[in-house]
């Protein structure tokens, strides 16, 4: 979304529905959400269709800090701008996610602007099962899982650290996380729980702020044009760096 041109083309599409996250822990944070409602209300059609929807996805959910709806993408540029706003309340932005979005549900012509690297035509049985888009408003964050299959990482925007363990490390420490939390998660799903809350805060700490990092971990930082393999079954934990409001992107290739 650099040039006019791509930016006249992303909006061209502005109806194709995408499946979004929110991650709105803070007071401060939702008060930014409060705000951005009240102007899509104040906004033209489709603003206040988006309006009634946005107040089944975030009103009368408790203490939920984590949010998953599909919407517009639209929704996206939306934010985008409607954060400049924020910047200059001196209130947070809203961090919106564009998370795993199926490469083969967006419009076609999309879909030809994210073409499949050969080398994921030609390798194991040529078996491509899966890929996603993640676009979004630094900071974005996934914790500590792992795939069955293969995948091939590639950063097409900002930048991204990912932190890759062995599966035996990763095992032990995903497992000593669940024991502290006395239940048995699973560790190939983006679940809400690992999202949000207790689960949450237990994988970020364990992965990111342990000093030195955990035995068996390797980090590598990823940068537009970068790309990298991530053997099955191998866990890794996924953030953006740069600043806050900033755009990322990146998509990848699940293969077997």
């Amino acid at each position: 979304m650099g040039s006019a041109a791509s930016k006249d083309s992303f909006m061209s599409y502005h109806d194709a529905i995408v499946p979004y996250e929110i991650y709105a822990p803070a007071y401060e944070q939702r008060t930014s959400l409060d705000l951005f409602r009240d102007s899509l209300g104040q906004g033209e059609a489709q603003d206040q269709v988006i309006a009634r929807s946005w107040d089944s996805w975030f009103y009368g959910l408790g203490d939920q800090d984590f949010f998953r709806f599909d919407a517009p993408l639209c929704l996206f540029t939306k934010v985008l701008k409607f954060n400049h706003v924020l910047e200059g309340r001196g209130l947070p932005r809203i961090s919106l996610y564009i998370a795993q979005c199926s490469i083969t549900d967006l419009p076609p012509a999309l879909q030809e602007d994210i073409p499949t690297p050969e080398i994921v035509k030609h390798v194991g049985k040529g078996d491509i099962y899966g890929s996603s888009i993640w676009l979004g408003i630094a900071p974005t964050y996934t914790p500590l899982h792992r795939d069955p299959n293969p995948n091939i990482f590639s950063q097409i925007s900002g930048t991204k650290v990912i932190r890759l363990m062995t599966p035996k490390a990763g095992d032990s420490l995903f497992s000593s996380i669940q024991a502290e939390l006395h239940r048995s998660g699973s560790s190939r799903i983006r679940t809400d729980e690992m999202m949000q809350g207790e689960e949450r805060d237990k994988l970020h700490h364990a992965v990111w702020e342990a000093d030195p990092i955990p035995r068996g971990a390797f980090e590598v930082m990823l940068d537009p044009g970068d790309a990298m393999f991530i053997p099955a079954h191998y866990w890794h934990s996924v953030k953006s760096l740069g600043e806050e409001g900033e755009l990322n992107g990146s998509v990848n290739w699940w293969f077997r």
